[in-house]
């Protein structure tokens, strides 16, 4: 094995990651000619192409995605057993993460200044987005998921519970009516979400008396984007359930009303997932801080 290997590895990933070769190498803070030799010579090393360059993109091959997928965990567990070794060590190089829209906005990003002052060499690569994404495709470390997890090749970490509200705008009240029992809502209007993987609607769900029911309900409109959802609400298209984080500052200031009160709607896990059994020192801090914030909410 040629002692660079695993430079190589670390450019080629970097460059799949950032999605050019000049973004890479301004990330690992090398020439850009230095980045062109380091694919040329794992290429060389693996035997097989592993990008196709054209002028506007790159591509992997198929043994480009599979090497990718087999050494990114190869390179994580490296630095894992490097930082086994000094666990008091400063935090640095990245951290990619992506999570909800409206955690991202309302809860994460008002308090990492907090974050960067215990850990300021770090740099956190923050994507947030409703649809999920694969984190060996798309290069991360760890994802802020809600609710039932399907991913079973991952490891889920429970930061703690999300309390969940049912709303709805003071005019669409006025024009249809406040619900005050569950068969009642068969009469109003939803603005419904779909998730993303399965393409499915979400049902509704209450705490009954006699356990959690779940409701279809009638709507014209299903979406995907938490702040697309809010601003449907607002406008008086329908019924909400939510994060109460996100739906009580429109609650307080009267431009959402909270319904069936008296119903409450079962709290929705909030977790974090990572492709390793052995967490990375960056991981574990970042979701030890993501509890603390957690603790807030409650």
């Amino acid at each position: 094995m040629q002692l660079n290997l695993f430079e190589n590895i670390k450019i080629f990933i970097e460059i799949v990651d950032s999605g050019s070769f000049t973004q890479a190498a301004e990330n690992l803070q090398i020439h850009r000619p230095a980045v062109t030799k380091a694919l040329q010579q794992l290429e060389q090393q693996s035997g097989v192409r592993l990008l196709q360059r054209t002028t506007r993109r790159l591509y992997l091959t198929p043994e480009g995605e599979e090497f990718y997928r087999r050494s990114k965990p190869l390179l994580s567990q490296a630095d894992d057993l490097l930082e086994s070794f000094a666990p008091e060590r400063p935090l640095n190089g990245q951290l990619r993460v992506d999570m909800p829209i409206a955690f991202a906005r309302q809860i994460v990003v008002p308090q990492l200044p907090a974050f960067y002052q215990s850990h300021p060499d770090l740099e956190i690569i923050l994507s947030s987005s409703d649809v999920r994404r694969d984190m060996l495709r798309d290069g991360l470390d760890c994802v802020l998921r809600m609710g039932t997890l399907d991913d079973g090749d991952y490891v889920a970490r429970p930061l703690g519970d999300i309390k969940m509200t049912t709303c709805a705008s003071p005019e669409y009240l006025a024009q249809y009516g406040t619900p005050t029992t569950l068969d009642e809502l068969q009469h109003h209007q939803a603005v419904n979400w779909i998730n993303s993987n399965s393409r499915q609607v979400m049902r509704w769900r209450f705490q009954a008396a006699d356990g959690i029911e779940e409701i279809a309900i009638p709507g014209k409109l299903i979406l995907d984007n938490s702040e697309v959802y809010i601003a449907a609400g607002l406008a008086g298209l329908g019924l909400l359930q939510g994060m109460n984080f996100f739906l009580q500052p429109y609650i307080d200031r009267g431009q959402l009303v909270e319904v069936l009160p008296d119903i409450p709607c079962p709290q929705r896990r909030l977790s974090l997932l990572y492709p390793h059994r052995h967490l990375s020192q960056k991981v574990r801090v970042f979701a030890e801080w993501l509890e603390g914030l957690m603790v807030k909410l409650r």
